[in-house]
């Protein structure tokens, strides 16, 4: 049996490891088997730091399986930040990066935290190290990054050191000296000569592992063997011991850098083990079981020799198969990511197509495209074709998230195929026929006819049963308006909410419940603009209670801005927020990119109504319209809130430009509201910049398409900064009952406005329940805590605590604590 390995304090490195808080990142660089894992959570654990420990587990290039590793072992140590990164999944975008930002500023803002990433060195993507660099250079209060790594990261650590981000502990600190040989063999019960002690360090060069092993050795010979590789001392040291069943146990799982023992099980085929493992890790310094996460690791340099076992073709195991099982439990325990990575080493095509015929795969389609695409591309035609309906989900997603242009393409190349294969029976042909004709009415989009009529056959030819639609698709395609997406004919917005309404019933049967509640959200939209609040939140409200019964959050989405709108047109502008604040909290438990983006437009655009520009994300503000996951569809939407930011902030050149661009955005897809808001931004933009004259031009231009739909809100909306033009324009415009309508709008709107702006306090008016909460907050409590300290639901906290950062223009705990005490609110 293998000693326990003991722990020598070594105060030097203690010295060193000291540097972690007093810099926002410390990289800890020493080849294997040197220490540097035992070093720093001796140390941690010596100064009682608040620490949390994750491994990075293979070699893997991919951005978004690291990040579901990462966050899946953050769930079992730190649950409040490791759940909240799995439901945002990898920050592709700078919203994204945002908001993972603040929640790691949240966590870390009143306590010294240390996050350990452990073997940083299987890091290979450059969009990963960005992140960390991202996060280092931010400079969190509280937080301290510790990397431990065999290689130096390919980060920019020179230039972080530079400026102060980072600190370097090198390799030569790890090394075992002679005094630290001696002491380490004193504490197995071994007092050492100086020769003895000579000899051991020329053969270890001071390599801690090597150290660790001659000692093993030593007890049993006792004495030391010159020239001996580490490979040949774990063959005597520790491989001697097992037998021959136990090393065919740690070849299958050395596959694997941490374990559970019940994945053990299922992995090996061996109900014996469990009990194997547990007997091979008592005592063992090699394989360890780990009580905090509840698995077992095997320690690097024993997994490396094992694996190097492997490689050199020394071994009888059937790799492939055990990628198989090691993907199959995974796929079994809901993590489906792992899964098919694991599914593509064992070149198991099949099941991967498999999955991408289960119902919940378009979740997986729309949190990691750039994942799916590139595994996608490895996999053989001739397979794909040999799974007609997960070949098709791929290419209905690529259709609705990626390129419709070519998805087509792929479309046409797939359906002739088909035409001419007389392998497969007359149903499965008929249902390949009927998700083509579905997807090609994706590819229509825009053109509500086409569409209607071209789902009426697909549920005609399917028997109204789609097989790769289904609830999780994002009807909205991440749009915060529907009838925005439809609405391409000028006096055609009623005709175009019937014609949608018509084709909805066919998608939504097909599609198990997809975009329920989508019907009546129609309704409360083109209501909504033609200024009849009453029905707009009345139809808005039935969407939401229908969309609910089905978790539709894109609808819920699109009805709660309806709400919000129709709520500040009334000059209940505290109440519009509010809506926002309860659809964040909603929003942000989907962990849905594209809904995320959806959430930024909604917020952005009430933020233009009631003037707060911290409604607005950063990329919203910068107008970087390539961070927005909103699919190609709504994009448009994107611009229409960067103008009203622009708008808000007074720079009418860039607007004037802006619109320029936007005109170029609609033309895609004709859309009409979209050429509406841009002439309005225009004409503001001009009669600030030119005048009158040259605003009326462009004033003229929305009112054409107002008039002969009867819009108002959207020129309601922009009040404060078009009433002057529109009141230039009324001897031209006499008589005109649709104008005269139009104007007592737009006065009412800006009456409200300014009554807004009179009732603004310098001071936020906190209620009570939001004083105590925030108290608690700056105590450093969790919502949890502060839940049970209160005797209130953990979602009531989330709500307050967001009402708390709206009020204080903040957007987060520590600034929310940093501006309570400066407002001396508390």
């Amino acid at each position: 049996m293998l000693m326990q390995q003991h722990i020598l304090k070594r105060s030097h490195i203690f010295e060193e490891f000291n540097n972690i808080f007093d810099y926002s990142m410390t990289v800890a660089v020493a080849a294997m088997g040197y220490g540097k894992t035992t070093s720093a959570r001796d140390f941690l654990d010596e100064v009682g730091a608040k620490y949390t420990w994750v491994s990075m587990e293979s070699d893997e290039s991919s951005p978004q399986y690291i990040w579901d590793s990462l966050s899946r072992q953050l769930s079992k140590t730190a649950p409040e930040l490791g759940n909240q990164f799995r439901a945002l999944g990898f920050p592709v975008d700078a919203p994204q990066r945002e908001k993972i930002l603040k929640i790691i500023e949240d966590y870390a803002y009143l306590s010294h935290t240390v996050l350990v990433i452990d073997d940083y060195h299987f890091c290979h993507s450059r969009e990963f190290d960005r992140l960390i660099e991202r996060i280092v250079r931010s400079r969190i209060d509280g937080l301290h990054i510790l990397l431990l790594s065999r290689t130096v990261p390919e980060l920019n650590i020179e230039e972080l050191k530079l400026k102060g981000y980072s600190y370097m502990i090198k390799n030569s600190l790890f090394e075992f000296h002679r005094a630290e040989i001696k002491a380490y063999f004193k504490l197995y019960g071994y007092t050492l000569s100086e020769d003895i002690v000579g000899q051991i360090y020329d053969v270890s060069e001071g390599w801690i592992s090597a150290v660790y092993l001659i000692m093993q050795r030593y007890t049993e010979i006792n004495k030391v063997e010159p020239g001996r590789s580490l490979e040949r001392l774990i063959e005597t040291t520790v491989m001697s011991r097992y037998t021959d069943r136990e090393v065919h146990l740690l070849k299958s799982l050395c596959i694997l850098d941490s374990f559970t023992p019940q994945q053990a099980v299922y992995v090996t085929d061996d109900t014996n083990t469990e009990k194997m493992i547990q007997k091979l890790s008592y005592g063992n310094s090699f394989i360890r079981y780990d009580d905090i996460e509840g698995v077992y690791r095997i320690h690097n340099i024993f997994n490396n020799y094992l694996r190097k076992l492997i490689e050199d073709g020394s071994s009888d195991l059937e790799l492939e198969k055990l990628y198989k099982r090691i993907g199959q439990w995974y796929v079994n325990n809901d993590n489906m990511i792992s899964g098919l990575k694991y599914f593509l080493k064992a070149k198991e095509y099949d099941l991967i197509l498999e999955q991408f015929e289960k119902s919940h795969i378009n979740i997986v389609f729309d949190r990691t495209p750039k994942y799916i695409l590139e595994m996608f591309s490895l996999i053989p035609m001739e397979v794909k074709y040999q799974h007609p309906i997960g070949f098709l989900a791929f290419v209905g997603f690529y259709v609705t998230n990626v390129d419709k242009e070519s998805g087509a393409r792929h479309l046409a190349e797939i359906e002739q195929y088909y035409q001419n294969e007389h392998n497969i029976s007359p149903a499965l042909k008929m249902r390949i026929f009927g998700e083509i004709k579905l997807i090609r009415a994706y590819i229509d989009f825009n053109d509500a006819n086409l569409m209607r009529e071209k789902l009426k056959e697909a549920h005609e030819i399917l028997k109204g049963s789609s097989f790769i639609a289904n609830k999780d698709k994002i009807i909205t395609f991440g749009s915060p308006h529907s009838l925005y997406l439809y609405y391409r004919e000028k006096g055609q917005l009623l005709w175009t909410r019937d014609c949608v309404e018509e084709m909805f019933p066919y998608y939504m049967e097909m599609a198990d419940g997809c975009g329920k509640g989508f019907d009546y959200l129609l309704h409360g939209e083109y209501y909504l603009e033609i200024g009849n609040l009453s029905e707009a939140e009345l139809y808005a409200y039935k969407s939401i209670y229908k969309a609910k019964s089905m978790e539709q959050t894109s609808v819920i989405i699109c009805a709660q801005l309806t709400l919000a709108r129709a709520s500040a047109a009334k000059g209940k502008f505290d109440e519009a927020m509010e809506i926002m604040d309860d659809l964040r909290e909603e929003v942000e438990m989907c962990n849905s990119p594209i809904l995320s983006s959806a959430f930024d437009l909604c917020a952005g655009y009430i933020g233009g109504i009631t003037e707060k520009e911290t409604s607005f994300a950063n990329w919203l503000k910068l107008g970087d319209m390539g961070q927005s996951e909103v699919l190609y569809q709504g994009m448009g939407f994107n611009y229409i809130v960067y103008g009203k930011y622009l708008l808000l902030k007074e720079e009418y050149i860039k607007l004037e430009m802006l619109c320029e661009e936007m005109g170029q955005v609609f033309a895609s897809f004709n859309n009409m509201l979209g050429y509406l808001h841009t002439y309005i931004l225009d004409a503001v933009a001009k009669y600030k910049l030119y005048g009158t004259d040259k605003a009326r031009y462009s004033m003229l231009s929305a009112l054409e398409i107002g008039k002969l739909d009867d819009i108002v809100l959207p020129f309601a909306e922009y009040a404060v900064y078009i009433e002057e033009i529109l009141k230039s324009m009324e001897e031209d415009m006499d008589k005109d009952t649709y104008f005269d309508k139009l104007m007592i709008y737009v006065s009412q709107y800006r009456n409200n406005l300014k009554n807004m702006r009179d009732q603004k306090s310098t001071t936020p008016m906190l209620t009570n329940r939001e004083k105590e909460i925030l108290e608690r907050v700056v105590e450093g409590k969790i919502n949890r805590e502060i839940a049970s300290d209160l005797f209130i639901a953990e979602v009531t906290v989330r709500k307050n605590v967001t009402s708390i950062y709206r009020k204080l223009e903040v957007t987060g705990r520590a600034s929310a604590v940093k501006k309570a005490m400066e407002m001396k609110i508390i």
